[in-house]
Parts: C-alpha cells; structure tokens; sequence
C-alpha cells in the first residue's frame, strides 16, 4: 500500500517537474545536487503528509496543487536565473534593488534580497491558487443546475405509491429503537467479551440482515496507539433488532485487523484513501455492513465532483470501496455493481446534500434567491437521525430509505409540501407530493412533548406512516437522563393535536388501538384491526359490561382480558347475551401469555357454542 502512496505524492508534486527540468539546465553542479536534495526532501515531506492526514484527492484538488507548484517552482527558478546563475547577477541585483519598490520599503527599514524575492514568489503562487479556488467557489454556488440533473429522480404528485410503510394491525410494529437508545444499550453490553475496557463504540448503521432491519455498531480501540499496538484487532460488533424495543444488543465475535481506529497499514481509511485516487471520501469514516454470513466490511462512498471550477457533487457517476476487515483486501464498485450485502451505498452525508440541492435548485439558483419568483424552493426537515438531522432511515420491502419531509423554506410555515425517499443501495430519490395539510415531523415531536407531560420526556425518530390510510407521525418518546425508550406517541398528521387525533401508550400494539379507537370516534367510524394468529378456545369465567361501548371477558386458565367491541359493524346483537360457562372460540390480537392484556376478539371469528341460534 506504501506504492499507493507513492504515486499520489507523485502526482501531487509532478507540478515541479517542468521548473525542475529548467533548473537542471541552468544550474552548475553544486547546485543540481543541492536542488536534487531539496525536491528528494520535499517528497519526503509531502509523502508522509499525504500518508499520516489523508488530503482530499479529488482532481480538482490536485490540480490546486499541481498549479501551485507548477507556479511557485517557475517563480523561483526565474530568480535564481536572473539573480544567481547569471553572469551579471551581481550588476543585476544592483540595479533592481534600487527600484523604486525597493526603496519605498527601505524607507519602513525593510531590505528585500534574493531570498526575499523566493518568498515573495510563494507568496504570488498562493495568491493565483487562492484567486482559481475563489473562481471556482463563485461558479460551484452560481451554477448549481449540473449536480441538481445528475440526481436520479422519481417525480409523484401524490403519495399513493410512497414507500410509507402500512400499518394495518397491531402485529405490525413500526422501528422503535432510536440510535440515542441503541448506543446506550450497546455501551452497557460491552462487558461481553474478554477485555472490553480497552474498546468502545462510536458509530453505528442501519442495514438489512437476513430480511430484518437491525443496527450494527463495531468495537474500535480506545486509549491511542499503544492500546492498538498491544492488542493489534478488535473482537467484532454490536447487533441488535432495529423493530423490537426489548431486543437486547448481540455481541458478535468476529475478529477485525483492519478499522477506521487502526493504525498504519490496517486503518480502513488509510487504505480506502489510498484507491480514492480522483475522489472524495464522504463522511467522516467507513461504516460497518455485515453480509448475510456475518462477515464484516467496511464500506465507505466515493464522490467526485462535476468539473475543476464546478465542485458540487455529481450525484451519478460516483464510486463504493468495500473493504474486508479481514483480509485488508479494498474493492472499488460502480454503483450498479455493488455487492448485494451493501445496503448503504450512498452514504447519508451524501444524500443529505443531494436531498437539499434538490430542494432549493431544481428551478435554478436565481429561482432560490430574493431575486427569483422562489418556484417550488423547498428544504428538508430537521428531525432525522442521520445526515445532518435531515434524514431518517426506514425499511421497506427489504430495502432501506432515508425518509425526510420536505417544506418551505419560509419559516412561518409548519406543514409539509412533499417527501423524499432516497434508496440508501441505488441512490435514487423519489419525490412525493403533499396535498393535504400535513404538519412537519418537528411540529409532531413538539405535540408529541406536550402530550405527554408533565413526565418531561423527549421526542425522537419521527416516523411517519399509513394507518388505516391516514398518514400519521410515531413518536418515540425517550428519557431525557438515560436514553431509554418510554412511551409511544401517535398523531394523526393533519390533525393538529386536536382531541381525538393523537394517542400514548406503552408498547405499538396497545397504542395503536388507542388511536384507531379514538380517530375512530372523531370520524364516526370504527376501524377493526385484523386478527392474526391461532384460533383461542376456552369456558368463559366472567363477564363485565363496563358501559355500552364494550364487553369484557375472561377464560378460565387464561390471563388475558378479552374485549368485543360494540360499536363494530361485525358485531351482532347476540354476542351481548355470553355469560359465564358458556364455551367460545374466536382469533384475537393476543399478547405475551405470562403478561395480563387486553385483546381484540376477531368478532368474525367468534363463536359461542352455548347460543345454538347463532348462524
């Protein structure tokens, strides 16, 4: 990898090659060696630089340093011609320091010599690197319009086809666990292998695993070089069920060599750097991304901007480095050839930027300002996880998505215009617009706060999804002290908060009957959740009718509380008459055995073998 590294300083310098092939020419001997000493030295420098900081090798960053050499080495060498090989060098300095420059600055005590006009040359080459960067700058802000083209988009003027998940029964669960919680929990499991004191964790991604979104965190080093040096690899990672908020962390053991805490050679970005030739690593560091085997890889995107002047994004044409922690081996894929196991091939930061750029520039950059008619300018909402807290990440039909709603950029306005689901694997972003008054996910963790005081919980992970058609905000509520999951908040979003639109509960299953049953109420119908499951069968033990809206019972040798909910269209007048002893059988949305809970009977399913006139 030593090599790689070679030929980037090589490039990066290759500047100097020209003023140096001049600088041979006019030389005597004692000076092509000393100036064959400064450059060998120079490489040195720039070498272990290059190694130790991981500059940023996109062309347009090359090319900066290529011209600054190329420029300060022409300067130099054209002084050391005028002023040192020349055989009137002596006459020459004469004259030229008695210019009127020279005198002005003798007048402030300043005397400029040859090696004063040296620096003076560096500093002419920083000035013309600075004035391209500032040229580039200007047209990377103004001419925004070929990263905004070279983004894959999916435009929809409704939501019908959004990849909103569903959630038609309680058996279905929306992603629970937020990453403050997951982070918590898999700090407190670091006890679960040998030596865990000398680890830790710092970040962490959302991915499919065998059919199931889950979280995976990997062991880095903690404690600095000497840590790594000792123990030379970590154990393996952190896994745990991104759906189910009783899950427990999974401790893996999967020894890795190679990680972004690693030293030298086995630092995965060092050697992801080093095949990044012509691009930008995105992010901070490489994100961990197991196969269906559980093999770890880190996995880091590659991005590369439209041209020298333009230094936006090219949100198209960008590359994947894949990297197996084991064998040190770095793989660089086009989008389209990207392993399967990949399920972030574009990472948030990425896609953070593309979702804003597609907001604010679709219509072009005069469009945007306070000059422009502000067409469709939008902004992504504030309320994600990742991504600069713009995006959140969902699971749908074993993908993933990075969701974030997208509204005005007038900051008076709280409702939402549209949404953007970017495919975390193919980095295409599907538009969908909102016609209904939708409140932002802000607004819902605000309500979502005000509903459930005064027990001072705090809002994250707004996940918005399709009840019984109705979009509607979930909202896990966690403690502010220790990041542990607490309540679930429902809001219907075109609700506004009001009576009847919005529930809290403990668990997904218990919460979303709350809201069927009161959004229910409010509309003047009742929604049935489906039932799942095996049929229950059982001797009524006792029967309570605590008003007209309602019969509760139990079986003997169960510990559930059963309910029929009257108000339901399948509910038949019969039903009223079950008493105890009689004999029943019927589906119902059950929980745990051993825990005491209401349950749904499936009024469809329901019969009682004591009332022979029932059809």
């Amino acid at each position: 990898m030593l090599s790689y590294f070679a030929l980037i300083t090589l490039v990066k310098l290759s500047g100097l090659l020209i003023p140096f092939i001049w600088f041979l020419w006019i030389s005597n001997r004692r000076w092509r060696i000393w100036g064959t000493v400064a450059i060998v030295a120079l490489f040195i420098v720039s070498y272990v630089n290059t190694y130790f900081n991981l500059p940023d090798l996109a062309y347009p960053s090359l090319i900066d340093g290529w011209l600054l050499w190329l420029i300060a080495g022409f300067v130099v060498v054209a002084i050391l011609r005028r002023f040192v090989f020349n055989p009137n060098a002596v006459k020459e300095r004469a004259v030229h320091e008695d210019n009127f420059f020279s005198r002005l600055l003798r007048s402030f005590g300043i005397t400029i010599g040859w090696i004063g006009r040296l620096i003076g040359a560096a500093v002419v080459a920083i000035v013309a690197v600075i004035v391209l960067s500032g040229v580039a700058s200007v047209v990377t802000t103004m001419n925004p319009k070929p990263a905004v083209n070279s983004i894959k988009t999916d435009m929809n003027n409704s939501t019908d086809g959004a990849p909103m998940p569903v959630i038609k029964n309680s058996a279905e669960t929306p992603v629970v666990n937020a990453p403050q919680t997951v982070s918590t929990d898999m700090n407190n499991s670091l006890n679960s292998f040998k030596n865990s004191n000398v680890y830790d964790l710092n970040h962490m991604r959302v991915q499919m695993y065998n059919g199931k979104m889950v979280y995976v965190a990997p062991v880095e080093f903690s404690g600095g070089f000497w840590r790594y040096i000792h123990y030379q690899k970590v154990p393996g990672y952190f896994m745990t069920n991104a759906t189910d908020k009783n899950a427990d962390p999974k401790f893996v053991a999967k020894s890795m060599r190679y990680t972004p805490s690693a030293y030298f050679n086995r630092d995965a970005d060092r050697r992801i750097n080093a095949y990044s030739m012509g691009y930008t690593m995105v992010g901070d560091t490489s994100q961990l991304e197991v196969d269906n085997n559980g093999t770890p890889y880190y996995v880091r995107t590659l991005a590369k901007p439209i041209s020298y002047f333009n230094r936006n994004y090219d949100f198209k044409h960008y590359k994947v480095a894949v990297l197996n922690t084991v064998s040190g081996k770095v793989k660089v894929y086009s989008p389209n050839k990207v392993p399967k196991f990949v399920d972030v091939a574009a990472t948030p930061e990425l896609v953070q930027q593309e979702v804003s750029m597609f907001g604010r520039y679709r219509h072009g950059f005069w469009n945007a300002t306070s000059f422009g008619g502000h067409n469709d300018v939008m902004k992504p909402t504030e309320a994600g996880t990742e991504g600069g807290k713009t995006l959140t990440p969902y699971a749908y039909k074993g993908r993933i998505y990075y969701f974030t709603g997208m509204t005005s950029v007038n900051s008076h306005q709280s409702s939402i215009l549209g949404y953007a689901f970017v495919d975390a694997r193919t980095n295409t972003l599907h538009y969908y617009r909102e016609h209904g008054n939708v409140m932002t996910p802000e607004r819902a963790i605000s309500y979502a706060q005000q509903d459930i005081n005064p027990q001072n919980y705090k809002g994250t992970l707004p996940l918005l999804y399709r009840i019984n058609g109705n979009p509607t905000w979930v909202v896990s509520m966690l403690d502010r002290d220790n990041n542990s999951f607490m309540k679930f908040v429902y809001l219907l979003a075109d609700g506004n908060n009001q009576s009847g639109t919005y529930a809290v509960g403990d668990d997904a299953q218990s919460t979303l009957e709350i809201f069927q049953q009161r959004v229910g109420a409010k509309t003047g119908t009742t929604v049935e959740p489906k039932v799942t499951g095996k049929t229950i069968s059982g001797t009524v033990e006792r029967v309570v009718k605590p008003d007209d809206k309602q019969i509760l019972f139990i079986l003997k040798g169960d510990s559930h509380v059963y309910r029929m909910d009257t108000s339901a269209k399948s509910f038949q007048p019969i039903f009223q008459f079950i008493q105890a002893g009689d004999k029943v059988s019927f589906k119902a949305t059950a929980t745990d055995k051993n825990q005491l809970a209401t349950a749904n009977v499936g009024l469809e399913t329901y019969k009682n073998q004591s009332i022979k006139t029932q059809k």
